[in-house]
Protein backbone atom coordinates (compact mmCIF):
# COMPACT_ATOMS: atom_id res chain seq x y z
CA UNK A 1 0.00 0.00 0.00
CA UNK A 2 1.42 3.57 -1.02
CA UNK A 3 1.61 6.43 1.60
CA UNK A 4 -1.17 8.03 -0.64
CA UNK A 5 -3.10 5.15 -0.12
CA UNK A 6 -2.22 4.86 3.79
CA UNK A 7 -3.03 8.55 4.43
CA UNK A 8 -6.81 7.93 2.81
CA UNK A 9 -7.08 5.00 4.69
CA UNK A 10 -6.22 7.18 7.97
CA UNK A 11 -7.93 10.23 6.96
CA UNK A 12 -11.35 8.36 6.11
CA UNK A 13 -11.06 6.70 9.51
CA UNK A 14 -10.98 9.75 11.31
CA UNK A 15 -13.68 11.15 9.52
CA UNK A 16 -15.74 7.79 10.37
CA UNK A 17 -14.73 8.08 14.31
CA UNK A 18 -15.62 11.96 13.84
CA UNK A 19 -19.08 11.31 13.10
CA UNK A 20 -19.90 8.09 15.78
CA UNK A 21 -18.40 10.83 18.72
CA UNK A 22 -19.98 13.97 17.33
CA UNK A 23 -23.02 11.67 17.09
CA UNK A 24 -23.13 10.61 20.61
CA UNK A 25 -22.04 13.53 22.17
CA UNK A 26 -22.87 16.35 19.99
CA UNK A 27 -20.66 18.25 17.50
CA UNK A 28 -20.58 21.09 19.97
CA UNK A 29 -19.68 19.03 23.05
CA UNK A 30 -16.73 17.48 21.19
CA UNK A 31 -13.17 18.39 20.91
CA UNK A 32 -10.39 16.98 18.45
CA UNK A 33 -8.72 15.06 22.03
CA UNK A 34 -11.76 13.11 22.38
CA UNK A 35 -11.81 12.33 18.45
CA UNK A 36 -7.89 11.10 18.74
CA UNK A 37 -8.63 9.13 21.92
CA UNK A 38 -11.47 7.33 20.26
CA UNK A 39 -9.21 6.57 16.77
CA UNK A 40 -5.66 6.10 18.89
CA UNK A 41 -4.11 8.39 17.07
CA UNK A 42 -2.75 11.46 18.46
CA UNK A 43 -3.68 14.68 18.16
CA UNK A 44 -1.37 15.81 15.97
CA UNK A 45 -1.81 13.51 13.68
CA UNK A 46 -5.70 14.52 13.31
CA UNK A 47 -4.48 17.89 12.45
CA UNK A 48 -2.26 16.43 9.60
CA UNK A 49 -5.80 15.01 7.68
CA UNK A 50 -7.75 18.05 9.28
CA UNK A 51 -6.78 21.80 10.18
CA UNK A 52 -9.93 22.67 12.20
CA UNK A 53 -12.25 21.37 13.88
CA UNK A 54 -14.64 22.65 11.72
CA UNK A 55 -12.79 20.49 8.46
CA UNK A 56 -13.74 17.80 10.35
CA UNK A 57 -17.28 18.32 10.94
CA UNK A 58 -17.61 19.44 7.45
CA UNK A 59 -15.90 15.79 6.98
CA UNK A 60 -18.41 13.90 9.41
CA UNK A 61 -21.18 15.75 7.29
CA UNK A 62 -20.07 14.48 3.87
CA UNK A 63 -19.31 10.95 5.50
CA UNK A 64 -23.16 10.94 6.82
CA UNK A 65 -24.93 11.82 2.88
CA UNK A 66 -22.86 9.96 1.34
CA UNK A 67 -23.60 6.47 3.67
CA UNK A 68 -27.57 7.99 3.40
CA UNK A 69 -27.53 8.50 -0.67
CA UNK A 70 -26.16 4.83 -0.80
CA UNK A 71 -29.08 3.79 1.56
CA UNK A 72 -31.05 5.44 -0.64
CA UNK A 73 -29.65 3.81 -3.91
CA UNK A 74 -30.01 0.40 -2.70
CA UNK A 75 -33.68 0.97 -0.69
CA UNK A 76 -35.40 1.83 -3.81
CA UNK A 77 -33.97 -1.12 -5.58
CA UNK A 78 -35.71 -2.90 -2.74
CA UNK A 79 -39.16 -1.24 -3.34
CA UNK A 80 -39.91 0.11 -6.95
CA UNK A 81 -41.25 -2.82 -8.39
CA UNK A 82 -42.17 -3.24 -11.76
CA UNK A 83 -45.64 -1.49 -12.98
CA UNK A 84 -45.23 1.29 -10.17
CA UNK A 85 -45.96 4.77 -11.44
CA UNK A 86 -43.00 7.58 -11.38
CA UNK A 87 -45.88 9.12 -8.26
CA UNK A 88 -46.05 5.80 -6.37
CA UNK A 89 -42.13 5.79 -6.40
CA UNK A 90 -42.17 9.00 -5.58
CA UNK A 91 -44.31 8.73 -2.00
CA UNK A 92 -41.82 5.64 -1.29
CA UNK A 93 -38.82 7.63 -1.26
CA UNK A 94 -40.46 10.80 0.71
CA UNK A 95 -41.41 7.69 3.82
CA UNK A 96 -37.94 6.98 2.99
CA UNK A 97 -36.15 9.90 3.69
CA UNK A 98 -38.87 10.90 6.17
CA UNK A 99 -38.64 7.80 7.99
CA UNK A 100 -34.74 8.69 8.66
CA UNK A 101 -35.96 10.39 11.57
CA UNK A 102 -37.16 7.17 13.18
CA UNK A 103 -33.98 4.96 12.67
CA UNK A 104 -30.76 7.79 12.88
CA UNK A 105 -32.40 10.46 15.49
CA UNK A 106 -29.24 11.63 16.43
CA UNK A 107 -27.36 11.44 12.93
CA UNK A 108 -30.61 13.63 12.04
CA UNK A 109 -29.67 16.05 15.35
CA UNK A 110 -26.07 16.25 14.63
CA UNK A 111 -26.48 17.69 11.05
CA UNK A 112 -28.54 20.31 12.28
CA UNK A 113 -26.11 21.38 14.85
CA UNK A 114 -23.44 20.92 12.20
CA UNK A 115 -25.29 23.31 9.73
CA UNK A 116 -25.18 26.17 12.50
CA UNK A 117 -21.55 25.59 13.50
CA UNK A 118 -20.05 25.76 9.35
CA UNK A 119 -22.80 28.48 8.81
CA UNK A 120 -21.65 29.89 11.64
CA UNK A 121 -17.72 29.62 10.21
CA UNK A 122 -18.72 31.22 7.23
CA UNK A 123 -18.83 28.50 5.10
CA UNK A 124 -21.44 28.88 2.70
CA UNK A 125 -24.22 26.40 1.09
CA UNK A 126 -22.14 25.83 -2.21
CA UNK A 127 -18.79 24.95 -0.24
CA UNK A 128 -20.76 22.73 2.32
CA UNK A 129 -22.43 21.49 -0.58
CA UNK A 130 -25.79 20.77 1.53
CA UNK A 131 -28.13 18.21 0.11
CA UNK A 132 -30.50 18.27 -1.68
CA UNK A 133 -28.77 17.89 -5.24
CA UNK A 134 -29.54 20.40 -7.93
CA UNK A 135 -32.41 18.91 -9.65
CA UNK A 136 -31.51 19.27 -13.31
CA UNK A 137 -27.94 16.98 -12.53
CA UNK A 138 -29.45 15.03 -9.80
CA UNK A 139 -29.80 10.86 -10.52
CA UNK A 140 -30.96 10.44 -6.98
CA UNK A 141 -34.12 7.74 -6.80
CA UNK A 142 -36.36 10.79 -6.25
CA UNK A 143 -35.38 12.67 -8.76
CA UNK A 144 -35.73 9.58 -11.28
CA UNK A 145 -39.30 8.90 -10.10
CA UNK A 146 -40.03 12.84 -10.81
CA UNK A 147 -38.99 12.49 -14.12
CA UNK A 148 -40.93 8.56 -14.63
CA UNK A 149 -43.85 10.39 -13.62
CA UNK A 150 -43.89 13.22 -15.80
CA UNK A 151 -43.27 10.16 -18.36
CA UNK A 152 -46.06 8.47 -17.36
CA UNK A 153 -48.73 10.59 -16.76
CA UNK A 154 -48.77 10.21 -13.39
CA UNK A 155 -47.12 13.48 -12.13
CA UNK A 156 -48.87 16.78 -13.29
CA UNK A 157 -47.16 18.14 -15.82
CA UNK A 158 -48.33 21.62 -14.74
CA UNK A 159 -46.69 21.32 -11.24
CA UNK A 160 -43.38 23.15 -10.75
CA UNK A 161 -41.39 20.14 -9.87
CA UNK A 162 -38.41 21.40 -9.53
CA UNK A 163 -39.55 23.79 -6.67
CA UNK A 164 -41.70 20.78 -5.23
CA UNK A 165 -38.74 18.54 -5.31
CA UNK A 166 -37.18 21.42 -2.90
CA UNK A 167 -39.87 22.11 -0.45
CA UNK A 168 -40.74 18.36 -0.17
CA UNK A 169 -36.86 17.75 0.93
CA UNK A 170 -36.35 20.75 2.68
CA UNK A 171 -39.82 20.26 4.69
CA UNK A 172 -39.02 17.04 5.83
CA UNK A 173 -35.82 17.87 6.87
CA UNK A 174 -36.78 20.48 8.74
CA UNK A 175 -39.75 18.95 10.61
CA UNK A 176 -37.27 15.79 11.42
CA UNK A 177 -34.76 18.44 12.97
CA UNK A 178 -37.19 20.38 14.52
CA UNK A 179 -38.79 16.57 16.50
CA UNK A 180 -34.99 15.57 17.15
CA UNK A 181 -34.30 19.01 19.24
CA UNK A 182 -37.90 19.27 20.51
CA UNK A 183 -37.81 19.57 24.38
CA UNK A 184 -41.31 17.81 24.57
CA UNK A 185 -40.88 13.91 23.66
CA UNK A 186 -42.52 12.88 20.28
CA UNK A 187 -43.09 8.89 20.48
CA UNK A 188 -42.08 7.06 17.36
CA UNK A 189 -45.80 6.39 16.59
CA UNK A 190 -47.13 10.08 16.57
CA UNK A 191 -43.65 11.08 14.66
CA UNK A 192 -44.06 8.37 12.02
CA UNK A 193 -47.41 9.59 11.95
CA UNK A 194 -46.28 13.11 11.12
CA UNK A 195 -44.29 12.49 8.71
CA UNK A 196 -46.55 9.93 6.76
CA UNK A 197 -48.99 13.05 6.42
CA UNK A 198 -46.18 14.98 5.30
CA UNK A 199 -45.48 12.30 2.48
CA UNK A 200 -49.05 12.02 1.44
CA UNK A 201 -49.17 15.75 1.53
CA UNK A 202 -46.14 16.09 -1.04
CA UNK A 203 -47.12 13.14 -2.94
CA UNK A 204 -50.74 15.02 -3.63
CA UNK A 205 -49.16 18.02 -4.67
CA UNK A 206 -46.58 16.04 -7.42
CA UNK A 207 -50.29 14.89 -8.62
CA UNK A 208 -51.53 18.47 -9.05
CA UNK A 209 -54.12 17.87 -6.07
CA UNK A 210 -53.49 21.50 -5.34
CA UNK A 211 -53.29 23.35 -8.65
CA UNK A 212 -55.98 26.43 -9.01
Amino acid sequence: MSLEEIREQNKRLVAETALEVFTRQGAGNTTVADISRACGLTERSIYRYYKTKVDLIQAAVYLYYDKMTREADRRSREMFRPGMTGLEQIHQMLRFYSHMYLEYPDQIRFCADAEVILSRAGRERDDVNWPPEQFERSNSPLVRAIRQGLADGSVSPKVDVKNLYYNAYDSILGVMQKMSWSRLQVSREEAGTRMDQLCDIFTAAFRGDFLT
